[in-house]
């Protein structure tokens, strides 16, 4: 079996090439006559099994100190997933990883990162004047926010998932955990080229292929390309219409300079076009405000199939769509004494999205979001090259990052009559104006003459945000090592942040004359309001690691984490609903910056001669300031606010070379968290039980206690080839979905959980010594039903249901081809 799964060290920007040399090892050939192609063992965090080295699991050379050195001596809890591996197991885009990645959770069908969480810690935010939490970056170069950071995964050498704030591997802080998708370089004198055609059910065809090219004798130059498609497979009872479909396109161009010399250059350019569903929403039938609705409506069925749906949808469809280009320059030189490494980056993108968020037949909430940004970033280090006792590195960054978005909360008219003033519109003005109360009328809505809206009934709620975000950070890290067991490190970081920030209602857009009642429930008639804030922090990581032998590192860490404050995109202070907000007197609101303490001990070692390695983790932290969502009961909108919370958790990862045929790895997580001062969040408590102080001491929504996932191997010579063949399975506890406390008792009160779920996948194939490979697949192969999430709380009075969130795949059976060339 091939190093097609690894847990390495992270940082594509270190004084070695993210690509290193390309020994058997790392290539992970078992014999001459195997492919690039040959699959791995799927196993979390320890290391990959090469079945024909007599049982012995390889070591895997990590750079995330900043200089070569087996994962076994580095005090991280990271893994990486090679590019290989994540071809054999269909991924498609970066969250993908999630299901091999102990500590993570919440995969999602979009390009959104909301649902994604590293040990318990999402983004909260649906706007854009916050930070995602969890940090993506492409050969180091930081990636950005939703609709642009979700990428596909294609040509990759590896992707590598750190847990726990980093602060000290990447330019751009993050806080929660960083995925860094490392892309395969050109080598000189090697083609390296291969093309990988997948087919399948509902219409799956997927091509992918790379080939190097040598422009002189100094540079290289590597293409590669992606198209992928597929045919949905959630059906709109109302029109026929399938969701949860795609089709994506990229490219890839990265070139290599290396003349032998002190100097080495490389640049990327990428291109990607992605057309895909946005996220589905399916009514649960269940709770105040589903009842609420049937008594104005009367039955609103439900679909009979658990993967489809009843919903009328936004009039140009439900879509996420988005074109995203980016630039990336590294250059090294090598001082003697130290190597300096400059990193320079640039991505622009376009965003369309749409979605039906109320998961019904009726208007209640459809959601448009058109978006587009530009972002820069340098970053330049000094890595010290010293054989003795002390080592260091240190650097500086910059960051700078325009983004333009247009929001819409879209409502039927007649919806928002019917809840909230018991009539259709026209019967609610017939009825004031016979009783002689027009006046109401003419306060409510400047007129008491009742005329549709323009835009075929609709309330067109449109709201404008504009950000100008830019800071810099310095660090240094400072590495001892006082003998051969004992070793440690210590490094501080300074962040500060400026934001920009500004919001205008789009009152023009609106042909309603009951106003900007869905989204925003203000107006902006002189203009955006806006306000410029800033934010500093100093945050620390300090490791001491300990080697009783060659085969065993034991390691604790402290390590401080910070992210910036930011600003609501659809709330602004000091104005009544249906107020006006001046610039100058109003001003966006804010939340304030979010910190934390994480305290981690450590246990890496190898067993039987080589055939066993064990990777084990603690942790617990203190996160103040958290950054979560908060809303007023029964609202589709969310501001974000400051909580606070403790997390205790576990992660280990066994992998086993047990016979030179079969290797299995397994995979388990636990966590528990608490959160308190979130009265702000516990809106369904206030709601539906009376007391917003029962969710203090709540775990945080939407996290399984316990996550797992385990692997089996196998390879078996046969003929002038090999038979292939691989087994993984996923699984998820389910969660509660939001701070209230969840017992069955309260499913009636409005309350719910998500289920939990396995998804398990086979694939099983030849492989031939000539270089090419057949392989039949399926995934999802026991038909599991399940949803990505679980949302809303059901409130009587109020439109917005219960629902759940964008159905599993189904069992989907497919063919796979590769070739080598």
């Amino acid at each position: 079996m091939s190093s097609m799964y690894k847990e390495s060290s992270a940082n594509s920007s270190t004084t070695m090439p993210e690509t290193l040399p390309p020994t058997q090892s790392q290539q992970g050939f078992s014999r001459p006559l195997l492919s690039r192609q040959h699959l791995a063992l799927a196993v979390s965090a320890a290391l990959s099994v090469s079945t024909v080295q007599a049982q012995q699991l390889e070591e895997v050379i990590v750079t995330a100190t900043k200089r070569a050195e087996s994962v076994m001596d580095v005090a991280l809890a990271v893994q990486a997933l090679s590019g290989d591996f994540l071809r054999t197991v269909n991924t498609d885009d970066v969250k993908d990883l999630i299901a091999f990645t102990p500590g993570v959770t919440g995969n999602s069908k979009d390009s959104f990162l909301d649902t994604v969480a590293v040990r318990g810690i999402t983004t909260n935010d649906f706007g854009n004047g916050a930070d995602p939490s969890l940090g993506i970056y492409k050969n180091g170069f930081y990636q950005g926010r939703n609709g642009a950071a979700v990428t596909s995964v294609f040509d990759l050498e590896r992707s590598e998932i750190l847990r726990g704030p980093q602060g000290f591997l990447f330019g751009r802080n993050s806080i929660a955990g960083a995925m860094n998708i490392i892309s395969r370089r050109p080598v000189q004198d090697d083609a390296d080229a291969y093309i990988d055609v997948r087919a399948g059910e509902r219409g799956i065809f997927r091509v992918e292929g790379a080939s190097n090219f040598d422009v002189s004798d100094s540079i290289s130059v590597r293409v590669a390309g992606l198209h992928s498609r597929e045919d949905g497979y959630v059906n709109n009872e109302l029109t026929g219409e399938d969701f949860i479909q795609h089709e994506k396109s990229a490219l890839r161009l990265t070139g290599v300079y290396d003349a032998g010399g002190a100097l080495t250059a490389t640049l990327f350019l990428e291109y990607e076009d992605r057309d895909q569903s946005g996220t589905i929403y399916r009514a649960t039938g269940r709770g105040a405000s589903y009842e609420f609705l049937e008594s104005i409506y009367g039955d609103i069925a439900l679909p009979s199939d658990p993967r489809d749906v009843r919903i009328d949808g936004p009039n140009n469809g439900i879509f996420d769509r988005g074109e995203v280009f980016q630039l990336g320059f590294e250059l090294n030189y090598d001082l003697g004494w130290a190597t300096l490494t400059s990193l320079t980056g640039y991505k622009t993108h376009e965003y369309n999205y749409t979605e039906d968020f109320d998961a019904t037949n009726l208007t209640i909430f459809n959601y448009e979001q058109d978006q587009e940004g530009e972002y820069f970033e340098q970053e330049l280090r000094l890595t010290s090259d010293n054989d003795g006792m002390f080592n260091w590195y240190a650097g500086v960054s910059y960051y700078r990052e325009d983004i333009d978005s247009e929001f819409l909360g879209q409502q039927e008219e007649d919806v928002y009559c019917n809840v909230y003033w018991g009539d259709n519109c026209q019967g609610v003005f017939d009825y004031y104006n016979y009783y002689g109360l027009s006046d109401y009328l003419v306060y409510y809505f400047g007129t008491s003459t009742w005329t549709p809206s323009s835009n075929n009934g609709l309330i067109d709620d449109w709201n404008r945000t504009e950000g100008v975000f830019q800071g810099w950070a310095a660090y240094v890290d400072l590495q001892f090592r006082f003998s051969e067991q004992l070793d440690a490190s210590f490094g501080v970081r300074y962040n500060d942040d400026e934001k920009e920030f500004s919001q205008r209602v789009l009152s023009e857009r609106n042909g309603s004359l009951l106003g900007q009642v869905v989204q925003t429930g203000f107006t902006t008639p002189e203009g955006a309001v806006s306000d410029t804030l800033s934010w500093s922090e100093p945050t620390w990581r300090g490791v001491v690691n300990w080697r009783p032998n060659d085969d065993t590192l034991v390691y604790f860490s402290v390590t401080t984490g910070y992210k910036q404050g930011g600003f609501n995109s659809f709330f602004v202070s000091d104005v009544p609903f249906g107020g006006e907000a001046l610039p100058g007197v109003n001003r966006p609101t804010s939340f304030d910056s979010e910190t934390v303490v994480s305290y981690e001990v450590g246990y890496k070692a190898t067993q039987w001669d080589g055939r066993s390695q064990l990777s084990l983790n603690a942790f617990s932290y203190a996160y103040e300031g958290l950054q979560t969502t908060c809303s007023e009961p029964g609202s589709p909108i969310v501001e974000v606010c400051n909580a606070e919370l403790d997390g205790l958790g576990a992660e280990g990862v066994w992998n086993v070379a047990l016979t030179e045929v079969i290797s299995f790895g397994l995979g388990i997580s636990w966590l528990d968290t608490e959160g308190s001062n979130i009265q702000a969040q516990c809106t369904g408590g206030l709601a539906l039980l009376g007391d917003d102080t029962i969710c203090e001491g709540s775990p945080a929504p939407g996290i399984p206690e316990w996550t797992a996932y385990g692997t089996i191997d196998a390879v078996l010579p046969f003929g002038s080839g090999e038979l292939y063949g691989n087994l993984t399975a996923s699984w998820e506890d389910d969660a509660v979905t939001d701070w209230e406390p969840f017992v069955p008792a309260t499913v009636a009160a409005g309350l719910q959980e998500t289920g939990s779920y396995t998804e398990v996948q086979a694939l099983g194939g030849y492989r031939s010594e000539s270089g090419w490979a057949l392989a039949l697949y399926v995934e999802n192969l026991l038909d599991d039903e399940y949803y990505d999430a679980e949302g809303g709380i059901s409130i009587g009075g109020q439109p917005y249901v219960q629902s759940s969130i964008s159905p599993s795949r189904p069992r989907t059976v497919g063919m796979r081809f590769t070739w080598n060339l």
